[in-house]
Order: C-alpha cells, then structure tokens, then sequence
C-alpha cells in the first residue's frame, strides 16, 4: 500500500503522487498544528480547506475509498505510518512558510516533482521552455478504481473545526473543492472575452476575472489542467494569452521560493534588508490597514480586502506600494496583513511581489503608484469606492478621487465634513514620493553590485532573458528618469 501524502494538492485527477501510488493509494491528509494554528491563519481559509476536503473525500469514494484525517506534526504522522508495507508518497512543495518540514519530509519520504518547478539543484537555463512544456504535457491519470482505504484516522473535519474554533467571517466565501473549481473554469473560458478589460478595474475585476486562485493555491485544479481548458479557447481574444501568462507567472513564483525558501522572511538584497523598519509608525499603520488613509482608492481598496479576502492584482500593487514608497513602514507587515486576509494567500507570490512592489530586489523599476491617478484611471465614476467607502458616496464624481480638495462650502452643501466623516489625506503623496525616488536613485547602482554575490543572485531567482553580468553592467550604468519611478 502506498500513502498518498496531500497536503496542497487537494485533487485527484493531474496528482503525480496518485498516480505513482496506483490502485493501492491510501490517501491521508495531516491537520499540523503549525499550520492550522499559525498565527497569519484564517477562518475563511480554513473553510475553504476544510470544504476541498470534504470534496476531495467524495473523489475518493467514487473510486472505492475514503480520506483519512490525522491530527499532529506532519512529518511524525507520516513517520507513523510508514511501514515496510506502507510507503509515503507525496507531492514537493516549498510553497509554504514550513520549510523545515519540507525538507524533513523530502529526506524521510518519496516525494515527486509534479508541476513546472525544478528543484534548485536541477534548476535548467531554459527554465521557460520547460515549463511551456510542463503545461502542454499529458496530465497525470488517476487509477480507475482505488483498494479501500484501511488507515483509520484519529481526527474528523468537525473535531478540527472545533479545535482550531474556525468561524468563517468574511462575506461571500466561495465553496471550495474541484467540482466548483471546474464550474468557475467553465464559466471564465465562456466568458474569457471580457477578461482582459477587467483586470486593472477593481470593481469590473470583482466580476469578470476567473476567481480560480484559491482552487489553484490549494491544490482543487491544477495550473496545467486550467492553462489546457483555456488553450482550446479559440477564439483570438486578448484574455487567452493574457490568462495563460498569468498561469505560466504562477509557475515562475513558486519557482522563486525553490530557489530561496527564506523570501518571505527578509528582503533579497541585501542593501534594502531593512529599510523603514526603524521609522515603525503604528498610526499610519492603523490608517493603512483600516481603510483610513484619506486616499479613496487605498481606502476602498483595503475594506474591500478585509470584508471580502479579494482584490484584484492591480489594487493590491498599488497599497503596498503606497504602504513602502509613500508611508514608509517596512514591508512584512504590509505583507503579513495581505496574507492575514487573502483567500487565496499564496505564500511565494504575496511576499516576493510585497518585495518588487516595494523595490526591495533592486533590479524592477520603482513603480510608486499614485493612488489619484489610479483612481482616476481605473475608478473613473467612483462604483468601486462609493461599495466600500460609503461615507462618500454623497460626492459627485468630480470630488470622489480627492475628497480633501473640496471647499468648506461645498462641503456643508453635500453634507459631509472631511476630517471627520472621512479622514484628511495621512501624508502628502508629492513630497513622500519625492523623497522615495531620491532615495532609490541613490542607492540603485548599489543594489545592483549586490548581485555579484552569489547567494543573493540564486535567491533573487532572476528571469534568464537577461544574463547576470548584463543585468549588473546595466545597473551600474544607468542613470534612472523619473519614468522609471511613477505609475
């Protein structure tokens, strides 16, 4: 018999691990305390797990089996159950802030390569084209029948409710599992034309994008199986290669954790290690993570993460960039709220994307994104930030994208007091973006020297369009315009 270890690869069809255990698969999923009580854990997370789950246990049933639910340190149950009859099969994964136990469990264990994602010691040159490769290839075959499962469990779904007291409470979760994974897939591919006009729109994206990435993070469909329905789209829409990129964009980030399983602990250049974490400033924390900054389209941006647990990439660049560039805090606080709130909380994509966002790589261009112009250009009428800001909802749409620059006058004539219903603006955006520039334009060619050293350069796990000498000499003689520096 051989234990089909899930962890993130909540499925079973395209499950290389299920696939190499065959008709004596014993599927099993571990309930680790450091996981499920980890203090950036989410209630609507954990539902949305325990929902795949409960999904997943039907999958197996159709096939003859049943899921068995274990409670404890994941590399212990294992060990527990491995015998010389039964072998642990599972699938790698670094995606995820327990690298200790992945490499315990890659020591201990069969682990198998089952997506894009080479390990750093066989990482190739042409990383993209295998990966293409990787997406168009065969998906795994799951076996047509399964022996029934004889493991018992020591936990249920609803003991671990209890234990870790999951109280979803967040509005509109979406119900986990493969079956409705495969409904959203089939819904966007029908509808794909109107994806690539939605994406930079927080309130058009709130509606017209797939909504798959909680179902991919989790292991529900996997990217191949999603990239080979949209594939065969054909209809010469924008949003198929768009969407296909995105995937393949997937692939690549969790690549980057292979490559430096410590990236969500410390910034990759070493030159930008700590920048502002000494000017650690609670009140404009506070403002950020509330939706109080005085910035319509910050604030909305922010409410609509804490109430929903989505927001659409574009909203999500541009807060972080303003939490870094303009407030000047340090990143990983920025980024453990992210996480704290996200459904679809991706561990390698939230924390070197905080890390670009915030110009921390030293090699991306400084996007400081100026929320007003955005607002302006991805919010033009205000829908996104009258749904979540609703104290402005009185403003006509010439107001709404800079409450703060309206008179007392007509202030008294909408009935609103900005400064008291609604906040004053917590900084002044020119002259904080100002100093932001100065200060990278200083230190640029600097962080770009700091890819000499070889740890830096592999933990960066940099594009290969670019060879490591060009992208340092370019660093080094480039003299960054201010182009390079707003959004």
């Amino acid at each position: 018999m051989n234990i089909v270890l899930h962890r993130r690869d909540l499925r079973t069809e395209d499950n290389k691990a299920l696939e190499v255990a065959g008709e004596g698969a014993a599927p099993v999923y571990v309930f680790d305390p450091d996981i499920w009580g980890h203090p950036l854990s989410s209630d609507s997370r954990q539902e949305f797990v325990l929902d795949s789950l409960k999904d997943l246990n039907r999958q197996y049933i159709t096939l003859g089996t049943e899921l068995s639910f274990f409670h404890g340190n994941i590399v212990e149950v294992a060990s527990k159950l491995e015998s010389s009859r039964h072998k642990v099969i599972f699938n790698k994964d670094s995606n995820h802030f327990h690298q200790d136990k992945e490499r315990e469990l890659r020591k201990k264990f069969k682990g198998v390569n089952a997506n894009a994602v080479e390990t750093s010691q066989g990482r190739s040159n042409d990383w993209d084209k295998r990966a293409e490769k990787w997406f168009r290839s065969d998906t795994y075959r799951r076996p047509e029948s399964i022996t029934e499962n004889n493991l018992s469990g020591n936990t249920t779904i609803d003991e671990i409710r209890q234990e870790y007291e999951v109280e979803a409470k967040k509005d509109s979760i979406p119900s986990g599992g493969t079956h409705e994974a495969e409904k959203k897939l089939e819904e966007f591919a029908e509808n794909i034309e109107n994806y690539a006009g939605s994406i930079s729109s927080p309130y058009k994206a709130e509606q017209s994008t797939s909504h798959l990435s909680p179902y991919i993070k989790y292991g529900c469909i996997s990217p191949r199986q999603v990239y080979q329905r949209i594939d065969s789209v054909k209809t010469g829409e924008a949003g198929v290669e768009m969407f296909k990129d995105r995937l393949f964009w997937q692939q690549h980030f969790n690549q980057k954790i292979e490559d430096n399983p410590d990236l969500f602990k410390e910034a990759i250049n070493p030159v930008y290690r700590d920048l502002w974490r000494d000017d650690h400033d609670q009140e404009k924390i506070n403002s950020w993570e509330r939706g109080e900054t005085g910035f319509p389209l910050v604030d909305a941006s922010m409410r609509a993460l804490n109430k929903t647990g989505w927001l659409n990439f574009r909203m999500r660049a541009m807060c972080a960039s303003f939490f870094s560039y303009i407030l000047k805090q340090w990143w990983k606080i920025g980024a453990d709220h992210y996480y704290r709130h996200l459904i679809d909380a991706d561990v390698a994509i939230n924390y070197y994307q905080w890390q670009m966002q915030s110009g921390l790589i030293g090699v991306h261009a400084n996007r400081i994104y100026n929320p007003t112009k955005q607002a302006k250009e991805n919010d033009p009428e205000g829908k996104f930030i009258r749904k979540y800001v609703p104290e402005l909802r009185p403003l006509p749409d010439r107001y709404i994208h800079s409450p703060w620059k309206i008179s007392d006058q007509t202030q008294e004539k909408l009935g609103i007091n900005i400064g008291k219903d609604y906040p004053e603006p917590v900084v002044n955006y020119e002259r904080e973006a100002k100093k932001a520039r100065q200060y990278f334009r200083r230190k640029s060619s600097e962080a770009y020297s700091a890819f000499e050293d070889d740890e830096v350069w592999k933990k960066a796990s940099l594009s290969s369009k670019h060879s490591r000498k060009e992208i340092i000499s370019k660093g080094k003689n480039k003299q960054k315009g201010l182009e390079e520096f707003q959004d």
